[in-house]
């Protein structure tokens, strides 16, 4: 079975109530550290010494854990891959030499739902995982669990505060080749925010002077063949799109269009299953009329006529455009966040056009 630990400023009954009935299993052990302010370093490294399970989690106090036996599967996803010895929810294939571990949004994977001030949303960094793993270079501290045995470093001791703990942690069990994956079968909700502060930045600073000759460090994606993509397919005339769509559903790969309307090509990718969106309104974006209402922290306020708005993530791994570069430059204004092809569909192989999406993907 697993450990679990964490910090709070004064005893909370009610959270550990939660994660016992979340984990699913009598036998889960919770460790609750009382910490007045005094960083996490020690009181994580005091959890690796005295709990009782092999696997242990480390979670912040303000975590909801939204999967069932969530104890169960990270237990699973141990015992199935041996050669990791850190999971977490979130977390990215490239480490920048600035010691921002979310500086190429395109590197990151995981799934994390956010709630403040009421409003309720996901970070969703890459498509689903099932019950696989992503090899990562860090995870981030909000949920992450480990396998005593197989990690060569602990916590250091000389990492003051809240901030950069994990990423110190994970970065020198890296570097001594201890595997680090991200999964998503285990779903939190983290009840408030990451913000950057003071402290934050200066050991910011103190991890990329540190590791200054070990970064930048990069994880290239390996692909099986056997990943089915979520594909995003933009042209200015649906029939240049009909070919590679019809291929890629045959593949069992999630399509999506967007292009300029036409009834003809409607009717096709209906039948075939395919969402369409407007080139004028792509996914994950409304156009304002002056009558819906845009949800922001401070309120609901008007939206706009003819003003486009940004109103939820999407979940494409990449976008597909034709080969036009005035397309090209106009959706990637929506989507700077995610890896963006361009060429010819019509006239490139099925088999071509896949390694090029894994290469974008790598």
């Amino acid at each position: 079975m697993i450990s679990i630990v964490y910090c709070t400023m004064e005893h909370n009954q009610k959270h550990i109530d939660h994660l016992k009935k979340m984990a699913g299993n009598p036998n889960v052990e919770i460790i609750e550290y009382i910490n007045k302010g005094e960083g996490l370093t020690k009181f994580y490294q005091k959890g690796l010494e005295e709990s009782k399970y092999d696997v242990v989690v480390f979670c912040h106090d303000d975590v909801l854990i939204e999967t069932k036996n969530f104890a169960n599967k990270i237990a699973k996803l141990f015992e199935k891959n041996k050669e990791y010895g850190i999971l977490g929810v979130a977390g990215t294939k490239f480490m920048h030499e600035s010691g921002t571990w979310w500086k190429d949004r395109k590197k990151m994977y995981g799934k994390v739902k956010h709630t403040h001030q009421g409003k309720t949303w996901l970070s969703s960094y890459s498509s689903d995982l099932g019950n696989n793993l992503e090899e990562v270079v860090v995870v981030d501290g909000v949920f992450f669990s480990v396998h005593k045995n197989r990690l060569q470093e602990g916590f250091d001791l000389e990492n003051k505060g809240f901030h950069f703990y994990e990423i110190d942690f994970c970065f020198r069990n890296h570097l001594k080749g201890v595997k680090l994956g991200v999964h998503t079968n285990v779903r939190i909700n983290h009840m408030s925010i990451g913000m950057t502060n003071e402290e934050w930045e200066t050991n910011r600073k103190l991890f990329s002077e540190k590791y200054k000759d070990n970064l930048p460090v990069k994880i290239d994606r390996k692909f099986t063949g056997k990943e089915r993509f979520n594909v995003l397919l933009c042209s200015t005339k649906i029939k240049d799109i009909l070919q590679v769509a019809r291929q890629l559903k045959g593949k069992k790969y999630t399509v999506s269009v967007c292009s300029e309307p036409n009834t003809n090509g409607l009717k096709v990718l209906e039948r075939m299953g395919i969402k369409f969106c407007h080139l004028g309104q792509p996914p994950g974006y409304k156009m304002g009329d002056g009558k819906w209402m845009l949800k922001t922290p401070n309120g609901d306020v008007v939206s706009e006529p003819n003003k486009l708005y940004r109103i939820h993530e999407v979940n494409f791994d990449l976008v597909h455009v034709k080969n036009d570069n005035t397309l090209f430059e106009h959706i990637s204004r929506f989507y700077p966040e995610l890896p963006i092809i361009k060429h010819n569909m019509s006239t490139e192989s099925m088999d071509n056009i896949i390694t090029e999406y894994q290469k974008a993907l790598a």
